[in-house]
Protein backbone atom coordinates (compact mmCIF):
# COMPACT_ATOMS: atom_id res chain seq x y z
CA UNK A 1 0.00 0.00 0.00
CA UNK A 2 2.60 2.33 1.05
CA UNK A 3 4.36 1.93 -2.68
CA UNK A 4 1.25 2.52 -4.30
CA UNK A 5 0.48 6.05 -2.13
CA UNK A 6 3.99 7.04 -3.06
CA UNK A 7 3.59 5.98 -6.55
CA UNK A 8 0.37 7.68 -6.77
CA UNK A 9 1.68 11.27 -5.37
CA UNK A 10 4.51 11.15 -7.66
CA UNK A 11 1.50 10.72 -10.35
CA UNK A 12 -0.19 13.78 -9.22
CA UNK A 13 2.62 16.08 -8.53
CA UNK A 14 3.56 15.59 -12.48
CA UNK A 15 -0.16 16.09 -12.96
CA UNK A 16 -0.04 19.70 -11.20
CA UNK A 17 3.37 20.69 -12.75
CA UNK A 18 2.33 19.85 -16.26
CA UNK A 19 -1.16 21.28 -15.56
CA UNK A 20 0.69 24.26 -14.12
CA UNK A 21 3.03 24.68 -17.08
CA UNK A 22 0.22 24.01 -19.61
CA UNK A 23 -2.28 26.24 -17.98
CA UNK A 24 0.06 29.60 -17.40
CA UNK A 25 0.97 29.65 -21.33
CA UNK A 26 -0.38 27.74 -23.80
CA UNK A 27 -4.21 27.41 -21.95
CA UNK A 28 -4.14 30.22 -19.89
CA UNK A 29 -7.87 31.08 -21.31
CA UNK A 30 -9.06 27.79 -20.31
CA UNK A 31 -7.86 27.30 -16.93
CA UNK A 32 -10.85 26.33 -14.37
CA UNK A 33 -10.22 27.32 -10.94
CA UNK A 34 -11.83 23.63 -9.77
CA UNK A 35 -9.36 21.60 -11.75
CA UNK A 36 -6.73 21.24 -9.34
CA UNK A 37 -9.68 19.73 -6.84
CA UNK A 38 -10.30 17.52 -9.69
CA UNK A 39 -7.25 15.85 -9.29
CA UNK A 40 -6.99 15.80 -6.02
CA UNK A 41 -10.20 14.35 -5.78
CA UNK A 42 -9.34 11.44 -8.67
CA UNK A 43 -5.44 10.80 -6.32
CA UNK A 44 -8.32 10.36 -2.95
CA UNK A 45 -10.54 7.80 -4.71
CA UNK A 46 -7.85 5.57 -6.44
CA UNK A 47 -5.86 5.64 -3.54
CA UNK A 48 -9.31 4.67 -0.83
CA UNK A 49 -10.10 2.21 -3.59
CA UNK A 50 -6.79 0.72 -3.83
CA UNK A 51 -6.79 -0.28 0.27
CA UNK A 52 -10.31 -1.62 0.07
CA UNK A 53 -9.08 -4.02 -2.63
CA UNK A 54 -5.91 -4.90 -0.67
CA UNK A 55 -8.09 -5.58 2.15
CA UNK A 56 -9.93 -8.15 0.70
CA UNK A 57 -7.30 -9.33 -1.47
CA UNK A 58 -5.50 -10.41 1.56
CA UNK A 59 -8.70 -12.27 2.96
CA UNK A 60 -9.38 -13.78 -0.16
CA UNK A 61 -8.14 -13.72 -3.00
CA UNK A 62 -10.23 -15.63 -4.96
CA UNK A 63 -12.65 -12.65 -4.67
CA UNK A 64 -10.35 -10.08 -5.82
CA UNK A 65 -11.44 -9.72 -9.45
CA UNK A 66 -15.18 -9.86 -8.55
CA UNK A 67 -14.68 -7.41 -6.32
CA UNK A 68 -12.27 -5.36 -8.71
CA UNK A 69 -14.65 -5.39 -10.97
CA UNK A 70 -17.63 -4.35 -9.15
CA UNK A 71 -15.03 -1.33 -7.46
CA UNK A 72 -14.28 -0.17 -11.14
CA UNK A 73 -17.99 -0.80 -12.24
CA UNK A 74 -19.38 1.50 -9.33
CA UNK A 75 -16.21 3.92 -9.48
CA UNK A 76 -17.05 4.57 -13.11
CA UNK A 77 -20.13 5.96 -12.33
CA UNK A 78 -19.65 7.64 -9.71
CA UNK A 79 -17.55 9.75 -12.10
CA UNK A 80 -19.84 9.83 -14.51
CA UNK A 81 -22.46 11.48 -11.45
CA UNK A 82 -19.67 14.26 -10.49
CA UNK A 83 -19.54 15.30 -14.30
CA UNK A 84 -22.81 15.20 -14.44
CA UNK A 85 -23.79 17.36 -11.97
CA UNK A 86 -20.53 19.36 -12.67
CA UNK A 87 -21.97 20.51 -16.27
CA UNK A 88 -25.70 20.87 -14.87
CA UNK A 89 -24.64 23.76 -12.96
CA UNK A 90 -22.11 25.70 -14.62
CA UNK A 91 -22.66 24.79 -18.30
CA UNK A 92 -20.41 27.85 -19.86
CA UNK A 93 -17.46 25.96 -18.90
CA UNK A 94 -18.60 22.36 -19.23
CA UNK A 95 -16.90 21.88 -21.96
CA UNK A 96 -13.21 22.57 -20.53
CA UNK A 97 -14.20 20.72 -17.44
CA UNK A 98 -14.89 17.05 -19.13
CA UNK A 99 -12.23 17.43 -21.57
CA UNK A 100 -9.86 17.66 -18.19
CA UNK A 101 -12.01 15.29 -16.45
CA UNK A 102 -11.69 12.34 -19.21
CA UNK A 103 -8.08 13.28 -19.11
CA UNK A 104 -7.98 13.06 -15.61
CA UNK A 105 -10.03 9.84 -15.91
CA UNK A 106 -7.62 8.29 -18.05
CA UNK A 107 -4.69 9.53 -16.39
CA UNK A 108 -5.25 7.72 -13.11
CA UNK A 109 -7.44 4.56 -13.99
CA UNK A 110 -4.54 3.39 -16.72
CA UNK A 111 -2.31 4.30 -13.50
CA UNK A 112 -4.52 2.14 -11.12
CA UNK A 113 -4.78 -0.90 -13.87
CA UNK A 114 -1.03 -1.33 -14.43
CA UNK A 115 -0.52 -1.28 -10.01
CA UNK A 116 -3.24 -3.82 -10.01
CA UNK A 117 -2.09 -6.03 -13.28
CA UNK A 118 1.63 -5.47 -10.89
CA UNK A 119 -0.24 -6.76 -7.67
CA UNK A 120 -1.93 -9.52 -9.66
CA UNK A 121 1.28 -10.76 -11.09
CA UNK A 122 3.23 -11.01 -7.57
CA UNK A 123 0.77 -12.87 -6.17
CA UNK A 124 0.80 -15.73 -8.95
CA UNK A 125 4.30 -16.00 -8.25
Amino acid sequence: MKQFIIKSSVLSLIVFALGAIVYSTIFKSYYLAILPFVALFFYAVINLVHAWLLKISEKSPARFTSQYMAASFLKMFFYLAIAIVYVIFDRLNAKIFIANFLFLYIVYTSFEVFEYSKVIRQKRK
